[in-house]
C-alpha cells in the first residue's frame, strides 16, 4: 500500500492560491515619474481654453492611437457644461481627454474618472496642473465588451443604462457582449459619464468643501475628507448616479440634450478626420 503523500491531497499547489506565477502578474504600476498616478500622465496633451458662464474651463487633450478615438469633443463638454448649475463645479477647473495605454484598457477600463486633487504631468514629469479633474478616456468603438453572465443588482442597473445609451447587447454562453458604436460611447460619456462624476463633485463640495470652508480648521478638513472616504462605495456611487439621472431629466425636459457632435476646429489632433473609421453611417456619406 502506497505511503501518505501530502502533495496530492494539497489542491493548491500550482495555482495562484499557492502563489504560482504571482511575481508575474501583469498589472498596472501604480506610479508614474515617481509620485504621479498612472492617470496623470497626460504626454504630448494640448491645452485650449472655452469660458463657460462666464469661468474659465481648461481642456488637456491628448492624442490618439490609430485604434481609438474621443467619442465627444471639447466643445461638446463645454456646451453640455452651460447647462450645469455653476455652483455644482464650483473649484473645479479642468477636463482631461486621455489616451489609456493598451494595458490599462485591458486591465482596468473605464469610460472616466474624477479625480479629487490631481497633479497632471507631462513626458519629462512637470506639473501642467494641479487641482480636481473629470478624465474622460479615449474609447475603441469597433471592441466588443464583456460583462459577466451573474451580474449583481448593480451590474444589472449598469447593463441597462448601457442599453439605453443605445449599445447592443448581446447575450453569449457566459457573459452579455455588448457592441458599441461611436454614438453609443458618445451617448454614455457625455450624457452620463460626465454627469455622473460631476455628482461625485457635487458630493465632496456638500460633505467636505463648503463645511471645511465654513469652520476654516485644518484638522476639520482632514476629519471630514476622512469621513468622506471610508464611506461604502455603494452610498457614493449611489449619490452620483442619482445626480447624474436628475440633471439629465431636466436637460432632456428643456430639450438641451441630446444635440450633434460639435466639432473643434482648431484642434491639432487626428481622430476628427478618422471618424467614418468607426461610423459606418458617416463612411457611407463621404
Amino acid at each position: 500500500m502506497p505511503g501518505y503523500n501530502p502533495t496530492r491531497r494539497n489542491r493548491n499547489i500550482g495555482t495562484a492560491k499557492s502563489g504560482h506565477a504571482q511575481n508575474n502578474r501583469l498589472n498596472i504600476p501604480a506610479v508614474a515619474h515617481g509620485k504621479h498616478l498612472f492617470w496623470e500622465r497626460i504626454e504630448g496633451a494640448q491645452e485650449v481654453c472655452r469660458a463657460i458662464s462666464n469661468r474659465p474651463l481648461k481642456f488637456f487633450v491628448q492624442p490618439t492611437r490609430s485604434d481609438s478615438v474621443y467619442a465627444c469633443t471639447v466643445d461638446d463638454v463645454a456646451r453640455l457644461m452651460l447647462h450645469v448649475p455653476v455652483v455644482d463645479w464650483e473649484g473645479l477647473d479642468a477636463i482631461v481627454f486621455r489616451q489609456p495605454r493598451r494595458k490599462e484598457q485591458t486591465l482596468e477600463p473605464v469610460w472616466g474618472r474624477l479625480a479629487y486633487a490631481a497633479d497632471l504631468v507631462n513626458q519629462r514629469g512637470h506639473v501642467l496642473h494641479s487641482g480636481p479633474a473629470i478624465i474622460l478616456e479615449a474609447v475603441n468603438p469597433t471592441a466588443l465588451v464583456k460583462f459577466g453572465k451573474t451580474l449583481s443588482a448593480e451590474g444589472m442597473a449598469e447593463l441597462e443604462r448601457l442599453k439605453s445609451d443605445g449599445h447592443r447587447i448581446r447575450p453569449g454562453d457566459r457573459r452579455h457582449i455588448i457592441e458599441p458604436t461611436l454614438q453609443s460611447c458618445r451617448a454614455t460619456q457625455l450624457y452620463r459619464t460626465l454627469l455622473h462624476e460631476l455628482g461625485h463633485w457635487v458630493d465632496f463640495l456638500q460633505k467636505v468643501e463648503r463645511p471645511a470652508a465654513a469652520l476654516p480648521n485644518p484638522d476639520v478638513y482632514e476629519e471630514l475628507l476622512e469621513r468622506f472616504h471610508s464611506r461604502p462605495y455603494r452610498e457614493k456611487e449611489q449619490f452620483a448616479h442619482s445626480y447624474a439621472e436628475s440633471l439629465s431629466k431636466r436637460l432632456r425636459a428643456i430639450d438641451a440634450v441630446p444635440f450633434d457632435r460639435q466639432l473643434d476646429p482648431e484642434m491639432l489632433l487626428n481622430d476628427h478626420l478618422r471618424l467614418s473609421d468607426f461610423d459606418p453611417a458617416r463612411k457611407l456619406l463621404e
